[in-house]
């Protein structure tokens, strides 16, 4: 059972790291071949561009960005209610763009970012991977309540001290922590009190 979790960890990582890849690939050229550096506050595509100072801070959003992402596809597998498949979609559709965002950001500051699970999150995904149904619905959640309330206190901490990404997907980490609530409480799981151990 551990193989099959990491085996979709492996899978899981491979599409991430294409799609964050194209993210840092749309770089334009003009006639000569010389790179076009996009605006100040919008890239070749029109699309806003955020600065962030903190490289700590963003290879930390980074890797629990990363993490959620996995723990959403295997969610997607793994679980039983409705509600928590739903959710696990949000996430990916959120983090997904959030993701892509930071890299871009990274890309511009010459910053690597994380591109693999260390090894808390690792061991959260292998354990949240050996379990099925209503046993993996309430673990997921509780490990995503968990999640969600300290990078949504992290990202709060950055933007009050201007860090414009963070400002920027701040509300999206709140709205996340929001439903991540509201689903927790329709499958039984409590939200305060309960958040300290994920599985």
């Amino acid at each position: 059972m551990k193989f099959l979790g990491r085996s979709l960890l492996v899978v899981t990582t491979a599409l991430l790291l294409t799609a964050l890849g194209f993210a840092q690939s749309n770089v334009e050229y003009d006639q000569y071949g010389n790179k076009v550096s996009p605006t100040a506050d919008h890239d070749q595509y029109g699309d806003d561009v955020f600065q962030t100072a903190n490289p700590q801070f963003m290879k930390d959003a980074a890797q629990d960005a990363m993490a959620k992402i996995h723990l959403a596809y295997l969610a997607l597998q793994n679980a039983q209610n409705e509600q928590v498949r739903a959710f696990a979609q949000q996430i990916l559709n959120d983090y997904g763009k959030t993701q892509a965002d930071l890299f871009n950001i990274a890309n511009q500051q010459s910053l690597v970012l994380p591109n693999t699970l260390d090894a808390k999150n690792l061991d959260t995904f292998d354990a949240l991977s050996q379990l099925k149904g209503a046993e993996f619905d309430k673990a997921y959640m509780k490990a995503m309540l968990n999640a969600d309330q300290t990078a949504a206190s992290r990202f709060k901490q950055e933007a009050t001290r201007g860090d414009a990404w963070a400002g920027h997907t701040l509300p999206t980490l709140e709205s996340s922590l929001k439903e991540a609530q509201k689903v927790a409480l329709a499958i039984g799981v409590q939200c305060i009190g309960e958040t300290k151990n994920p599985v």
